[in-house]
């Protein structure tokens, strides 16, 4: 199941009410784009098409193109995992409901 953008937007819009529309929008896309890299970048690791080096400059990319999308969310963090077999991108914060098998506690997936 996919994260529904709009869903992603949603839920932006409530942590931070004053910030305009249209920025929410772009920032729901940016997070789905670095989720679908983080998966991507996973899945090759894993399939054996990238090095250990080239994955972990890799993960450095997107944690900081993430250290600039989540700046305007106050307490809003990001969590990049390497299993692809599942989501491989949380967003966390208090207000956030779990979307996963792991509940609230593990944040809420963006596939």
């Amino acid at each position: 199941m996919k994260t529904n953008t709009v869903e992603l937007a949603v839920h932006l819009a409530r942590l931070a009410p004053s910030r305009p529309a249209h920025l929410i929008a772009e920032d729901a896309d940016t997070f789905r784009k670095l989720a679908m890299r983080a998966k991507r970048n996973a899945e090759n690791y894993c399939n054996g098409y990238v090095e250990q080096v080239a994955y972990d400059k890799r993960v450095n990319s997107i944690h900081r193109a993430v250290a600039g999308a989540v700046e305007p969310y106050a307490d809003l963090s990001a969590t990049i995992g390497g299993d692809p077999r599942g989501c491989c991108f949380y967003l966390k914060h208090s207000k956030l409901p779990g979307n996963t098998w792991g509940g609230a506690g593990s944040g809420f997936g963006v596939w």
